[in-house]
């Protein structure tokens, strides 16, 4: 084995030991991800309340690893006590062991708790929320294209037309969830064709 294949190797094995530490660089895009989901697991359901992703496995070789086991544990034995009281139980499977719950019965019973929900994880909701409010699909650059139509370009002077720059802030102010990179390809798609730059 050649010495970049050995380094590239241990990048991504530190990469994906990170990933199941508690608040990764990807918690929020997971949470997006399970908050258009209406069923989690007891185990999804834990690690998420904890600030981990979704499908964090347990039992991880270190220390901060073991600590991390216990809160999610102490989640998830919250939640199983919670079972057919308080929470509702959608299907079993026992020999997968598997039990889904609804997913907004677990936001409202845990704020219910008072335990305390990652901020990550509300603002998935919330952005869940609103694309379920919707009477038609949409998505979130959807959303934002309609946002910037109706802001910037209905009643728009195409002589002084907004800059990108200042529609791209608006829209990472406005939707979060969506990336710089998102973000410039709204702003590209939904440019007034008069105020386009002329080549």
């Amino acid at each position: 084995m050649r010495d970049e294949d050995t380094l590239s190797t241990s990048t991504q094995v530190l990469k994906d030991r990170a990933l199941f530490l508690k608040y990764p660089a990807e918690y929020y895009q997971y949470a997006l991800e399970w908050c258009s989901y209406p069923n989690w697991t007891i185990e999804e359901a834990a690690n998420l309340l904890t600030g981990c992703v979704p499908h964090r496995q347990m039992f991880l070789r270190g220390s901060e690893h073991a600590l991390l086991d216990n809160e999610v544990l102490e989640n998830e034995n919250l939640i199983r006590a919670a079972l057919h009281s308080e929470l509702e139980v959608i299907k079993s499977v026992k020999y997968f062991d598997k039990t889904y719950l609804i997913n907004n019965q677990i936001f409202e019973w845990a704020q219910a708790r008072k335990i305390p929900l990652p901020l990550e994880l509300l603002r998935a909701q919330q952005v869940a929320r609103r694309g379920l409010k919707s009477e038609h699909y949409t998505t979130p650059c959807l959303d934002a294209a309609r946002w910037v139509i109706e802001n910037f370009w209905e009643r728009a002077n195409l002589r002084e037309p907004p800059s990108s720059g200042a529609i791209i802030q608006a829209m990472l102010q406005q939707f979060p969830e969506l990336s710089g990179e998102e973000c410039d390809w709204v702003e590209k798609v939904t440019r007034h064709p008069l105020a386009r730059p002329r080549d």
